[in-house]
């Protein structure tokens, strides 16, 4: 055997999952506050850092899908809950996107409406599923 197993009871277990959590928690925002500078203040090219960008999106969906789907415990949103959100998230980032950047051309549509209005509904349609399949997968576990 290789390592010696230590016997852990949940008072253990209970406070090292959420002290890992805010670490995370803490090393995420630290890494989108790098990628703020660089981008804003320093001037730094946008495909510089691209693959920083990569990776704190990978680390943050990634949690949120692990969280959701093994954890069961995020609400799954009702009907309303979902056009809230959606109306919400859209309407934030299209009003900073028409702040920044002002009125768009109908004509690019593509490349300005559609991400604006198209991200937040896929968002919230991957919550929506991966918090149902997290809660009937812990259902289907107490009913076992």
């Amino acid at each position: 055997m290789l390592f010696k197993k230590h016997k852990i009871d949940e008072r253990v277990r209970s406070s090292v999952g959420p002290a890992a959590a805010i670490w995370l928690g803490i090393t995420q925002v630290l890494l989108a506050g790098v990628i703020f500078f660089r981008l804003y203040v320093t001037g730094q090219a946008d495909e510089e850092i691209r693959d920083f960008q990569v990776v704190l999106a990978i680390s943050l969906f990634g949690h949120m899908a692990l969280q959701l789907f093994l954890g069961g415990i995020l609400p799954v949103l009702t009907k309303r809950g979902l056009l809230v959100s959606y109306l919400v998230l859209a309407g934030l980032i299209s009003g900073i996107c028409l702040l920044v950047y002002g009125v768009p051309a109908l004509g690019e549509w593509k490349d300005t409406w559609l991400p604006a209005l198209g991200g937040p509904a896929v968002l919230v349609g991957f919550y929506w599923l991966l918090a149902r399949l997290g809660k009937w997968r812990v259902e289907r576990l107490l009913r076992e």
